[in-house]
Protein backbone atom coordinates (compact mmCIF):
# COMPACT_ATOMS: atom_id res chain seq x y z
CA UNK A 1 0.00 0.00 0.00
CA UNK A 2 1.30 3.45 -0.96
CA UNK A 3 1.03 6.24 1.60
CA UNK A 4 1.06 9.82 0.37
CA UNK A 5 2.18 12.68 2.57
CA UNK A 6 0.04 15.80 2.45
CA UNK A 7 0.44 18.19 5.40
CA UNK A 8 -2.78 20.00 4.42
CA UNK A 9 -4.85 16.91 5.26
CA UNK A 10 -5.59 15.80 8.80
CA UNK A 11 -7.48 12.73 9.91
CA UNK A 12 -10.04 13.30 12.63
CA UNK A 13 -12.13 10.75 14.42
CA UNK A 14 -15.77 10.79 13.41
CA UNK A 15 -16.88 10.71 17.06
CA UNK A 16 -14.69 13.63 18.16
CA UNK A 17 -15.38 17.32 17.48
CA UNK A 18 -13.24 18.77 14.72
CA UNK A 19 -10.35 21.06 15.57
CA UNK A 20 -10.92 24.75 14.89
CA UNK A 21 -8.44 26.31 12.50
CA UNK A 22 -7.04 29.49 14.04
CA UNK A 23 -8.10 32.65 12.25
CA UNK A 24 -5.50 35.14 11.10
CA UNK A 25 -7.29 38.40 11.75
CA UNK A 26 -4.58 40.61 10.33
CA UNK A 27 -4.49 39.01 6.89
CA UNK A 28 -7.12 39.37 4.19
CA UNK A 29 -7.58 36.85 1.41
CA UNK A 30 -6.11 39.36 -1.04
CA UNK A 31 -2.97 39.72 1.08
CA UNK A 32 -2.71 35.95 1.36
CA UNK A 33 -2.99 35.54 -2.41
CA UNK A 34 -0.28 38.14 -2.98
CA UNK A 35 1.98 36.68 -0.27
CA UNK A 36 1.77 33.15 -1.66
CA UNK A 37 2.25 34.34 -5.28
CA UNK A 38 -1.16 33.02 -6.27
CA UNK A 39 -2.40 36.40 -7.47
CA UNK A 40 -1.16 37.44 -10.87
CA UNK A 41 -2.27 39.65 -13.71
CA UNK A 42 -3.67 37.72 -16.60
CA UNK A 43 -2.49 38.68 -20.08
CA UNK A 44 -6.09 39.36 -21.11
CA UNK A 45 -6.57 42.06 -18.48
CA UNK A 46 -3.95 44.33 -20.03
CA UNK A 47 -6.32 45.16 -22.86
CA UNK A 48 -9.95 45.84 -22.23
CA UNK A 49 -12.85 44.57 -24.29
CA UNK A 50 -13.89 48.17 -25.01
CA UNK A 51 -10.65 48.76 -26.92
CA UNK A 52 -11.40 45.82 -29.22
CA UNK A 53 -14.95 47.04 -29.85
CA UNK A 54 -13.72 50.59 -30.51
CA UNK A 55 -11.19 49.36 -33.05
CA UNK A 56 -13.84 47.30 -34.84
CA UNK A 57 -16.21 50.28 -34.98
CA UNK A 58 -13.46 52.53 -36.31
CA UNK A 59 -12.73 50.00 -39.04
CA UNK A 60 -16.41 49.84 -40.01
CA UNK A 61 -17.18 53.57 -40.05
CA UNK A 62 -13.76 54.68 -41.26
CA UNK A 63 -13.24 57.39 -38.63
CA UNK A 64 -11.80 57.23 -35.12
CA UNK A 65 -14.10 57.34 -32.10
CA UNK A 66 -12.11 60.20 -30.56
CA UNK A 67 -12.69 62.31 -33.70
CA UNK A 68 -16.44 61.65 -33.47
CA UNK A 69 -16.49 62.63 -29.80
CA UNK A 70 -14.57 65.82 -30.58
CA UNK A 71 -17.08 66.72 -33.32
CA UNK A 72 -20.00 66.16 -30.94
CA UNK A 73 -18.38 68.44 -28.33
CA UNK A 74 -17.86 71.16 -30.93
CA UNK A 75 -21.51 70.90 -32.03
CA UNK A 76 -22.68 71.23 -28.42
CA UNK A 77 -20.53 74.33 -27.95
CA UNK A 78 -22.02 75.95 -31.06
CA UNK A 79 -25.56 75.59 -29.69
Amino acid sequence: MVTFYNPALNEESRNEPARIIPLRESESILNWLERTDRLFKSPESERSHDDDVSEELEDIIGISISDLEREEEEEELEL
